[in-house]
């Protein structure tokens, strides 16, 4: 997952509608498109700001603590973050 270039995609997803994000999105994970598309409405997080959340936890660089910072500067991120981690408890 490494290899993702993250800015790229992300300005991808400000031009795309949401139905094609999501199924970038599922490509990408093992979650379907109505499960991208149904927390990212409950999170309320526009796609730019999902793909900055994943790149943040993606990021091995940082420590924990950094992650949590930076994800709770995102607007919606940490809404969007709590919807991933129900999905997985």
């Amino acid at each position: 997952m490494s290899s993702i270039n993250w800015n790229e995609l992300a300005a991808k997803a400000e031009q795309q509608t949401d139905t094609q994000f999501a199924t970038q999105i599922a490509s990408l994970t093992s979650m379907s498109t109505t499960e991208i598309s149904t927390f990212i409405q409950e999170s309320t997080i526009s796609n730019a700001n999902a793909l900055k959340v994943l790149q943040e936890v993606n990021n091995a660089a940082s420590a924990n603590t950094q992650k949590a910072t930076a994800i709770s500067n995102i607007e919606n991120g940490v809404g969007f973050l709590i919807s991933i981690v129900s999905k997985i408890v």
